[in-house]
């Protein structure tokens, strides 16, 4: 710290030696007990500084130009966060000598903690089954914890591994404790002798006269489930997947009856509609077409460190119409979409019927580049009832990892709401997983969740696995699969490298299946959805997440 030395020159007679030379009193020193003259402290908390002086005759403290204290001490109490400068002058006969200090009142950071819940806030777990127990805690460094039931102490740890034998309804509290204060939260455990499963599967379908539509589930809890279809009322399949081909156009009832291993069953009605033959409602391309996208229809994104980053241009995007909206404007503008995390969408549509040709059929631009792929599965569609919207059936286009181990449909991915802001985002799966979007250092805006969408939600479809290395020096990367995705530098991409500007992969319509695997045999496509395709956090390089620059007619 630069010392302020004031002097205050004077005649003095107080010390003459014979040749009548004359001294004056040496000016205070003073020594601080921080070199730096830099304190930091918590809300609520005070701070006493006594300055080391020598030669003073009376002191001062000055804050803001106004004497706060005469004494060689001095507190200073935190009530504000803030930063705060504070003055301390020593002065004698000959003159003053003056400190500045820099105080840094810091707020409090006592833990937060979050659990992933259920819509009625309870936790319901399977008797004879184990659990790890492990909410999300903010400010856990040097925490203390405790884990109780009926004010009885299980476990001291940040989580807590259980198994309840007793059907029951239990009240457990979790206690953490840090310098800074106490959060303690009660959840109430159901334990069951089984969880009700779960079923997923779109309610309203189109299809084309001609064409065979295929129904399947996406499951959750059910073990060993046992199928049975019927159409109007009348037995029609006990498969898995339900292949139905209407006779003629109109509506029909398709109910989907579920039943497991334990007896529970499910039912669900789908509302078909046969409509005309495909090919009705084609929309030719003239010369007012043009080869890019023509409108962004719907915008789903995961959580992912991307959502509600000010530098994306999220700012202000609280209602899905503004999401909607952001998501247009942005790929209008030649920018990145980011999809976030696993399952986090998006969808386009062209001014015309894109053509199922010779070789390449459309694009979808990302910014891939050697050692950072993040594959999205691609989907299309066709407008079978003419409305114009993306209301009918999805098609998934086969990749190079579709059939093996790396590919699995019937995904499904409820995100979590943190409760303050700073913290990752809980995840459960349908495959009895869980984990988190994790924060990282470049991206340290508040929330990763999307801030328009309730306490959870739930994105459905098909998953990759991962295919991130780490080499020797500790560097991530996210390789690429051999082709079929979107943001992904495979052999059906452009040879783009560098600094992940913008870079196409290309598709063919040829390669849509049906649920079962077999060709979908489309003469051609309406819409477009990208994916993203794998749940995996790449260490600091944070959440895979499917980035989009946009869409093309290849066959123009």
């Amino acid at each position: 710290m630069k010392k302020i030395l004031i002097f205050a020159l004077f005649a003095l007679c107080v010390a003459c030696n014979k040749d009548e030379v004359i001294t004056a009193d040496p000016l205070p020193v003073i020594t601080l007990d921080d070199e730096d003259g830099v304190y930091a402290l918590k809300q609520g908390r005070s701070l006493t500084i006594t300055p080391s002086v020598t030669d003073a005759e009376s002191y001062a403290w000055l804050m803001d130009g106004e004497v706060v204290a005469t004494t060689l001490s001095y507190t200073f109490a935190a009530t504000e966060v803030g930063t705060f400068y504070l003055t301390f002058r020593a002065e004698n006969s000959t003159g003053k000598s003056e400190e500045q200090m820099r105080i840094e009142v810091l707020a409090l950071q006592p833990p937060i903690i979050g659990f992933a819940l259920d819509e009625q806030g309870v936790m319901t777990l399977a008797a004879g089954r184990e659990y790890t127990l492990a909410p999300e805690i903010l400010h856990a460094e040097g925490a203390s914890f405790d884990w109780q039931i009926d004010g009885k102490s299980l476990c001291k740890e940040a989580a807590y591994t259980c198994s309840f034998s007793a059907v029951g309804e239990y009240e457990m509290t979790f206690t953490a404790t840090n310098d800074d204060g106490t959060d303690s939260e009660k959840i109430t455990l159901q334990v069951v002798d089984r969880i009700v499963g779960q079923a997923y599967i779109p309610t309203e379908r189109n299809v084309p006269l001609g064409r065979t539509l295929y129904l399947t589930p996406t499951l959750h809890h059910f073990a060993e489930p046992a199928y049975s279809w019927s159409v109007d009322g009348v037995a029609w399949s006990t498969d898995k997947i339900f292949a139905f081909t209407p006779s003629a156009e109109g509506d029909y009832r398709v109910t989907l009856r579920l039943t497991d291993a334990d007896g529970y069953t499910l039912s669900t009605d789908i509302a078909i509609t046969c409509c005309a033959a495909e090919g009705t409602h084609k929309r030719a391309t003239t010369a007012e077409s043009k080869p890019t996208w023509s409108k962004i229809y719907d915008y789903m994104p995961a959580p992912g460190q991307f959502i509600n980053e000010d530098k994306s241009g999220f700012d202000g995007v609280t209602t899905a119409a503004a999401a909607l909206a952001y998501a247009e404007k942005r790929l209008a503008e030649g920018k990145y979409l980011s999809l976030g995390g696993w399952g986090g969408y998006v969808v386009a549509g062209f001014d015309h019927s894109v053509e199922n040709g010779d070789g390449y059929d459309f694009s979808v631009a990302g910014n891939m580049f050697t050692d950072s792929s993040e594959a999205g599965i691609v989907w299309v569609m066709q407008d079978t009832n003419g409305n114009a919207e993306p209301d009918d059936e999805w098609y998934e286009l086969r990749g190079s990892e579709w059939g093996s181990d790396n590919h699995s449909q019937h995904y499904a991915v409820t995100y979590y709401r943190p409760v303050a802001g700073g913290m990752s985002v809980q995840w459960r799966d349908n495959c009895h997983a869980e984990g988190r979007i994790t924060r990282n250092t470049t991206h340290t805006h508040d929330y990763y969740y999307p801030a328009w969408f309730e306490a959870r939600y739930t994105l459905y479809g098909s998953r990759l696995a991962h295919n991130t290395t780490v080499d020797g020096s500790g560097k991530y990367e996210n390789n690429a699969y051999a082709w079929g995705y979107a943001d992904n530098r495979g052999e059906d991409a452009d040879n783009a490298d560098g600094d992940g500007g913008a870079a196409k992969c290309y598709f063919d319509i040829s390669n849509a299946v049906n649920v079962d695997g077999t060709q979908a045999k489309l003469q051609y496509i309406d819409f477009v959805k990208v994916q993203s395709a794998i749940n995996h956090v790449a260490g600091p390089l944070g959440e895979l997440s499917t980035e989009v620059f946009g869409f093309e007619d290849e066959t123009m």
